[in-house]
């Protein structure tokens, strides 16, 4: 074999190799980054996850009294204009000539 035959082998050779070793490398960062994005959430996300659900619990409770409160605002007003349109009709008039 000669000189130059043996070193086009051996690029040939060491080309292959270095591209597989990189293309493993590449793979298992990939999957590395895959695996990252899917992990649980830590201790930390937990919490912040719980205290986003006590501060919605919390809110949920308040939409409810305050619809309790529109409610009995609006019956306040009806019976308010209601007395108003009693008064109105019963209260004596102005007195006019005849």
């Amino acid at each position: 074999m000669s000189t130059g035959a043996f070193l086009v082998l051996l690029v040939s050779f060491t080309g292959a190799v270095v591209v597989s070793i990189w293309t493993i490398a590449m793979a298992v960062t990939y999957a590395k980054r895959v695996s990252a994005k899917t992990a649980l959430p830590d201790s930390r996300t937990r919490e912040g996850l719980k205290d986003l659900d006590a501060r919605l619990a919390t809110l949920e409770q308040r939409v409810g009294r305050m619809e309790e409160v529109e409610e009995r605002l609006d019956f306040v007003e009806r019976t308010l204009g209601r007395l108003g349109e009693g008064k109105r009709l019963n209260a004596p008039g102005p007195k006019r000539p005849d």
